[in-house]
């Protein structure tokens, strides 16, 4: 049977279990009567509370309109892999999920194309730990340049394309007037990564993000929202469990 949404869609990406921030987010998709959430992945992957995260979102399948696509985290840890120095928290994570949410994370599919007009994906289309939005080089990270965009894209015919995985909120529009969004992070505004080069990724405050997307006789409005929440004791839990990395990159929203 096929699903039936609305023209407003709140989308959400890497929440890397943060409960708090979930909450708060949630909260609001509710306070403007959205009631299709589409959630781009790396959902519970985090020093933080991957169980409730899954719990929660698990339980809102029960009441509204949630399409799901897996991040390369969920892929990693519903496959069982551990890769390089993420392997603390993917032992962490694996330890406290429930083998019911354990099989909910490997039915995720890795794209989705949702009313015909929207693609889902958490990187690029091929490959779910490159940044679609973003180039890294050695000399740091920057917006990819459009023409390189839309070769990722060249065989996608949506009008939009929704990614996640960068945790920076972008609104790209393409050469042909469609649209690349990336929502930006739920739960985990900065990080810092090696590959392909050693990075950093911050948004410079810890609010988290999210997207309305609506429908409009002029065509797609996209709506980057930021939402306060309590980020002390998200930050409190990373601690508890030996990362304060994490602590810091949750209070602060920067490396």
């Amino acid at each position: 049977m096929k699903r039936s949404f609305s023209a407003e869609f709140a989308i959400i990406s890497d929440i890397h279990g943060n409960t708090w921030a979930l909450d708060s987010v949630i909260a609001d998709i509710k306070r403007r009567k959205i009631t299709s959430i589409i959630n781009l992945g790396d959902i519970v992957h985090g020093p933080l509370d991957p169980r409730g995260t899954a719990e929660q979102l698990m339980a809102l399948e029960a009441t509204m309109n949630i399409v799901t696509i897996r991040g390369n985290h969920d892929r990693s840890i519903a496959q069982g892999s551990t890769p390089g120095s993420s392997f603390p928290i993917h032992e962490y994570v694996a330890s406290q999920l429930t083998n019911e949410q354990a099989q909910w994370l490997d039915r995720m599919p890795p794209s989705r194309v949702v009313e015909d007009e929207l693609f889902l994906c958490h990187g690029t289309p091929e490959d779910d730990e490159t940044y679609l939005l973003e180039k890294v080089t050695k000399n740091g990270v920057s917006l990819r340049p459009r023409e390189e965009i839309e070769f990722f894209l060249k065989d996608i015919p949506c009008t939009i394309t929704l990614c996640g995985h960068s945790h920076i909120p972008r609104t790209v529009l393409l050469s042909d007037n469609r649209l690349a969004i990336n929502p930006g992070s739920v739960g985990l505004q900065a990080f810092t990564e090696e590959r392909p080069f050693p990075h950093r990724m911050h948004t410079d405050s810890p609010h988290a993000r999210y997207v309305v997307l609506s429908k409009t006789t002029e065509g797609w409005n996209a709506e980057h929202v930021k939402i306060p929440y309590d980020w002390e004791t998200a930050a409190g839990r990373a601690r508890e469990n030996h990362r304060d990395d994490w602590a810091k990159w949750i209070l602060h929203g920067r490396p």
